[in-house]
């Protein structure tokens, strides 16, 4: 029969309709609701313009613009051009507790210090800024690396 042939693949498509189900907003109970993208960071939204990204443990500092790029697109609606704002730099998270989250936001702010002669793109300092587009094009750094 063709039936015992096709329930590999039927378990491949379930598992992979649930883990194509895990982008999106999420809730944990208790903690607000949050969203997730290609990195599986978590994204706080804290008011109209300003959310805090939860990077996985460990995670590069690619990541966090990656994932703001990806929420300030999808979610916020923000255009290609607009630039992303670090409001708050490494610090413990005001809604999960972890640490080493950063805040982001669409408005402008205010340089905490004027960037040296090299710039440190994973400083996080308030007031660094990236376009949606460069910080989306952080997400590369993070694509897994196949050698044939």
């Amino acid at each position: 029969m063709a039936v015992p042939a096709l329930r590999p693949f039927l378990a491949i498509c379930a598992i992979t309709g649930v883990l194509a189900g895990c982008t999106g907003k999420g809730s944990l109970g208790p903690e607000a609701d949050f969203f997730s993208g290609r990195t599986q960071g978590r994204v706080y939204a804290l008011d109209g313009q300003s959310f805090e990204v939860v990077p996985p443990i460990g995670a590069p500092g690619a990541a966090y613009w990656c994932t703001a790029a990806e929420f300030a697109r999808r979610e916020l609606g923000a255009d290609w051009r607009q630039d992303i704002y670090v409001l708050k730099g490494r610090a413990p998270s005001t809604v999960t507790g972890r640490i080493d989250t950063v805040t982001f936001t669409l408005t402008e702010v205010p340089r905490a210090e004027e960037p040296g002669f090299f710039r440190q793109t994973y400083a996080f300092k308030p007031g660094d800024r990236f376009s949606v587009t460069s910080a989306q094009g952080l997400c590369q750094e993070l694509a897994p690396v196949i050698f044939f």
